[in-house]
Protein backbone atom coordinates (compact mmCIF):
# COMPACT_ATOMS: atom_id res chain seq x y z
CA UNK A 1 0.00 0.00 0.00
CA UNK A 2 3.00 2.48 0.86
CA UNK A 3 4.70 1.42 -2.28
CA UNK A 4 1.70 2.02 -4.35
CA UNK A 5 1.36 5.73 -3.21
CA UNK A 6 4.60 6.67 -3.11
CA UNK A 7 5.50 5.85 -6.93
CA UNK A 8 2.96 8.51 -8.08
CA UNK A 9 4.94 11.05 -6.11
CA UNK A 10 8.27 10.07 -7.06
CA UNK A 11 6.77 10.04 -10.92
CA UNK A 12 5.29 13.75 -10.37
CA UNK A 13 8.49 15.12 -8.53
CA UNK A 14 10.40 13.26 -11.88
CA UNK A 15 8.52 15.18 -14.44
CA UNK A 16 8.75 18.45 -12.48
CA UNK A 17 12.98 18.05 -12.63
CA UNK A 18 12.54 17.27 -16.58
CA UNK A 19 10.96 20.80 -16.83
CA UNK A 20 13.17 22.64 -14.44
CA UNK A 21 16.17 21.51 -16.65
CA UNK A 22 14.33 21.85 -20.11
CA UNK A 23 13.54 25.76 -18.91
CA UNK A 24 16.57 26.29 -17.68
CA UNK A 25 19.64 26.24 -18.95
CA UNK A 26 22.47 24.02 -17.32
CA UNK A 27 25.64 25.80 -16.30
CA UNK A 28 27.37 24.03 -19.12
CA UNK A 29 25.14 25.61 -21.13
CA UNK A 30 25.22 29.53 -19.93
CA UNK A 31 29.27 28.55 -20.14
CA UNK A 32 28.93 28.26 -24.02
CA UNK A 33 26.80 30.84 -24.16
CA UNK A 34 29.19 33.35 -22.53
CA UNK A 35 32.03 31.97 -24.29
CA UNK A 36 31.03 33.13 -27.97
CA UNK A 37 32.92 35.72 -29.55
CA UNK A 38 31.00 39.03 -29.50
CA UNK A 39 31.58 41.69 -33.29
CA UNK A 40 31.87 45.43 -31.90
CA UNK A 41 28.47 45.97 -31.19
CA UNK A 42 28.40 43.06 -28.87
CA UNK A 43 26.34 40.45 -31.09
CA UNK A 44 27.69 37.06 -31.75
CA UNK A 45 30.40 36.61 -34.16
CA UNK A 46 28.44 33.64 -36.88
CA UNK A 47 29.82 31.97 -40.09
CA UNK A 48 29.21 32.55 -43.31
CA UNK A 49 28.52 36.18 -42.54
CA UNK A 50 30.52 39.44 -43.95
CA UNK A 51 32.89 41.39 -41.82
CA UNK A 52 35.62 43.65 -41.97
CA UNK A 53 38.38 41.67 -39.99
CA UNK A 54 40.51 44.90 -38.20
CA UNK A 55 43.17 45.07 -36.54
CA UNK A 56 43.12 46.85 -32.99
CA UNK A 57 47.11 48.43 -32.62
CA UNK A 58 47.69 51.69 -32.33
CA UNK A 59 50.17 53.02 -34.89
CA UNK A 60 51.17 55.76 -32.60
CA UNK A 61 54.82 56.22 -30.59
CA UNK A 62 55.32 57.71 -26.93
CA UNK A 63 53.17 55.17 -25.18
CA UNK A 64 54.40 50.87 -24.14
CA UNK A 65 53.74 48.53 -26.52
CA UNK A 66 51.08 47.07 -24.27
CA UNK A 67 48.76 49.97 -24.34
CA UNK A 68 48.88 50.14 -28.03
CA UNK A 69 45.50 48.38 -28.47
CA UNK A 70 42.45 50.84 -29.98
CA UNK A 71 39.39 51.05 -28.22
CA UNK A 72 36.62 49.15 -29.62
CA UNK A 73 35.08 50.84 -32.86
CA UNK A 74 37.89 53.44 -33.04
CA UNK A 75 40.10 51.36 -36.01
CA UNK A 76 38.20 52.04 -39.39
CA UNK A 77 40.90 50.39 -41.39
CA UNK A 78 40.51 46.86 -41.90
CA UNK A 79 42.34 44.03 -44.33
CA UNK A 80 42.02 43.44 -47.80
CA UNK A 81 44.33 42.12 -50.44
CA UNK A 82 46.57 43.16 -52.86
CA UNK A 83 48.32 41.01 -55.85
CA UNK A 84 52.29 40.51 -55.59
CA UNK A 85 54.44 38.23 -58.22
CA UNK A 86 50.73 36.19 -59.30
CA UNK A 87 49.65 35.76 -56.07
CA UNK A 88 46.88 37.50 -53.77
CA UNK A 89 48.45 38.37 -50.43
CA UNK A 90 46.73 39.88 -47.49
CA UNK A 91 47.41 43.55 -46.53
CA UNK A 92 46.26 46.11 -44.64
CA UNK A 93 47.09 49.78 -45.14
CA UNK A 94 47.48 53.02 -42.40
CA UNK A 95 46.00 55.38 -44.62
CA UNK A 96 42.47 55.16 -45.76
CA UNK A 97 43.51 56.78 -49.20
CA UNK A 98 44.93 53.30 -50.19
CA UNK A 99 41.72 51.66 -50.23
CA UNK A 100 39.34 51.52 -53.42
CA UNK A 101 35.95 52.80 -53.45
CA UNK A 102 34.70 48.60 -53.23
CA UNK A 103 36.60 48.67 -50.54
CA UNK A 104 34.52 51.39 -48.55
CA UNK A 105 31.96 49.67 -46.61
CA UNK A 106 28.80 50.88 -44.23
CA UNK A 107 28.28 48.81 -40.89
CA UNK A 108 25.17 47.32 -39.39
CA UNK A 109 25.11 50.28 -37.60
CA UNK A 110 25.51 53.00 -40.79
CA UNK A 111 29.48 53.66 -39.73
CA UNK A 112 32.12 53.62 -42.68
CA UNK A 113 35.05 51.04 -42.76
CA UNK A 114 37.43 50.13 -45.12
CA UNK A 115 38.54 46.54 -45.99
CA UNK A 116 37.39 43.79 -48.11
CA UNK A 117 34.40 41.45 -46.23
CA UNK A 118 35.58 38.14 -44.98
CA UNK A 119 33.35 34.64 -43.78
CA UNK A 120 34.54 32.78 -41.36
CA UNK A 121 33.75 29.36 -41.85
CA UNK A 122 33.52 25.59 -40.92
CA UNK A 123 36.36 23.47 -41.80
CA UNK A 124 35.34 19.99 -43.31
CA UNK A 125 34.33 17.36 -40.94
CA UNK A 126 33.95 20.02 -37.81
CA UNK A 127 30.70 19.90 -36.29
CA UNK A 128 29.22 23.50 -35.42
CA UNK A 129 26.77 25.12 -34.38
CA UNK A 130 27.66 28.42 -36.08
CA UNK A 131 28.74 30.37 -33.10
CA UNK A 132 32.43 31.18 -33.25
CA UNK A 133 33.91 30.64 -29.13
CA UNK A 134 37.43 30.39 -28.05
CA UNK A 135 39.38 27.59 -29.72
CA UNK A 136 36.69 26.99 -32.50
CA UNK A 137 38.65 25.80 -35.68
CA UNK A 138 37.61 27.72 -38.43
CA UNK A 139 38.72 29.10 -42.28
CA UNK A 140 38.72 32.37 -43.56
CA UNK A 141 37.37 33.38 -46.87
CA UNK A 142 37.34 36.61 -48.77
CA UNK A 143 35.62 37.57 -52.27
CA UNK A 144 38.93 38.28 -54.92
CA UNK A 145 38.51 40.66 -57.92
CA UNK A 146 34.47 41.63 -57.14
CA UNK A 147 31.89 40.81 -54.12
CA UNK A 148 30.23 37.52 -55.54
CA UNK A 149 30.58 34.86 -58.61
CA UNK A 150 28.40 36.95 -60.95
CA UNK A 151 29.94 40.40 -60.84
CA UNK A 152 33.38 39.13 -61.62
CA UNK A 153 34.91 37.71 -58.13
CA UNK A 154 36.49 34.26 -57.12
CA UNK A 155 36.18 32.99 -53.69
CA UNK A 156 39.39 32.55 -51.87
CA UNK A 157 41.10 31.10 -48.87
CA UNK A 158 43.52 31.91 -46.40
CA UNK A 159 46.23 30.11 -46.76
CA UNK A 160 48.91 30.46 -43.67
CA UNK A 161 52.36 28.52 -42.60
CA UNK A 162 53.31 28.34 -38.95
CA UNK A 163 55.80 31.05 -40.00
CA UNK A 164 55.49 33.06 -43.90
CA UNK A 165 53.72 35.86 -45.61
CA UNK A 166 50.04 34.63 -45.54
CA UNK A 167 48.16 34.82 -48.81
CA UNK A 168 44.85 33.70 -50.31
CA UNK A 169 44.21 30.76 -52.56
CA UNK A 170 41.08 29.16 -54.63
CA UNK A 171 43.08 25.71 -54.51
CA UNK A 172 44.31 25.12 -50.66
CA UNK A 173 43.15 26.48 -47.32
CA UNK A 174 44.19 26.99 -43.95
CA UNK A 175 42.54 25.56 -40.64
CA UNK A 176 42.78 28.71 -38.28
CA UNK A 177 42.34 28.77 -34.26
CA UNK A 178 40.13 31.25 -32.80
CA UNK A 179 41.84 32.69 -29.25
CA UNK A 180 39.75 34.93 -27.71
CA UNK A 181 41.84 37.52 -25.79
CA UNK A 182 38.37 39.19 -24.84
CA UNK A 183 34.38 38.79 -25.21
CA UNK A 184 35.36 41.70 -28.48
CA UNK A 185 38.74 40.58 -29.48
CA UNK A 186 40.40 37.54 -30.92
CA UNK A 187 43.61 36.49 -32.24
CA UNK A 188 43.39 33.57 -34.88
CA UNK A 189 46.18 31.08 -34.00
CA UNK A 190 48.31 29.77 -37.09
CA UNK A 191 50.52 26.83 -35.92
CA UNK A 192 53.17 26.63 -33.61
CA UNK A 193 57.29 27.28 -35.02
CA UNK A 194 60.76 27.11 -33.93
CA UNK A 195 63.09 30.77 -33.57
CA UNK A 196 66.76 28.75 -33.52
CA UNK A 197 69.77 31.58 -33.03
CA UNK A 198 73.51 30.82 -32.57
CA UNK A 199 75.25 32.21 -29.47
CA UNK A 200 75.29 35.60 -30.46
CA UNK A 201 71.61 35.70 -31.56
CA UNK A 202 71.61 35.65 -35.05
CA UNK A 203 69.20 33.18 -37.40
CA UNK A 204 70.62 29.92 -37.73
CA UNK A 205 70.14 26.29 -38.38
CA UNK A 206 69.85 23.57 -36.19
CA UNK A 207 72.94 22.35 -36.22
CA UNK A 208 74.35 26.04 -34.70
CA UNK A 209 71.53 26.85 -33.10
CA UNK A 210 72.33 27.38 -29.37
CA UNK A 211 69.41 26.46 -27.04
CA UNK A 212 70.18 29.52 -24.44
CA UNK A 213 69.40 31.94 -27.70
CA UNK A 214 66.66 30.20 -29.69
CA UNK A 215 62.54 29.50 -28.70
CA UNK A 216 61.33 26.53 -29.36
CA UNK A 217 57.44 25.51 -29.42
CA UNK A 218 56.71 29.09 -30.15
CA UNK A 219 52.90 29.63 -31.34
CA UNK A 220 52.02 31.90 -34.07
CA UNK A 221 49.20 33.81 -35.37
CA UNK A 222 47.76 35.98 -37.70
CA UNK A 223 49.73 39.53 -37.98
CA UNK A 224 50.35 42.60 -39.81
CA UNK A 225 54.08 43.65 -40.19
CA UNK A 226 55.53 46.18 -42.85
CA UNK A 227 57.52 43.74 -45.66
CA UNK A 228 60.95 44.57 -44.17
CA UNK A 229 62.68 45.09 -47.50
CA UNK A 230 64.33 48.41 -48.40
CA UNK A 231 62.74 51.10 -49.20
CA UNK A 232 59.79 49.22 -48.80
CA UNK A 233 56.32 51.46 -48.20
CA UNK A 234 55.72 51.56 -44.63
CA UNK A 235 52.27 52.15 -44.82
CA UNK A 236 51.57 48.96 -45.99
CA UNK A 237 50.94 45.94 -43.45
CA UNK A 238 51.12 42.40 -45.46
CA UNK A 239 49.69 39.73 -43.26
CA UNK A 240 52.72 37.23 -41.57
CA UNK A 241 52.35 34.57 -39.29
CA UNK A 242 54.50 35.74 -36.54
CA UNK A 243 54.63 35.82 -32.56
CA UNK A 244 51.21 36.79 -31.02
CA UNK A 245 51.18 40.76 -30.67
CA UNK A 246 49.35 42.50 -27.24
CA UNK A 247 46.68 43.54 -29.79
CA UNK A 248 44.40 41.63 -31.77
CA UNK A 249 41.41 41.93 -33.99
CA UNK A 250 37.80 42.47 -33.71
CA UNK A 251 34.79 41.88 -36.26
CA UNK A 252 32.70 44.72 -37.60
CA UNK A 253 29.28 43.73 -38.71
CA UNK A 254 28.11 44.15 -42.40
CA UNK A 255 24.61 44.62 -43.77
Amino acid sequence: MFMKRKLPILTFLAFIFSLIVTVFPTNSAYAAEDDRILDIYGDPITTNKDYILVDKYLWVTGIPFEKRVAPVGQNRLGITYEKFAGWHYVIQYKNSSYYGTAEKHKDTKGNEYYGTPINFEVPAGVESDGYIRNNTPITMSMWIGGPNADAGGTKKYVNAGNRSWIYFSDQSRSTLTVKKKNSKEIDLVTGKTDYLRDKLGRPTDWYNADPQQSSYGVTTSFQLETSGQPFANQDKLWGISAPEDYAGYELVPLP
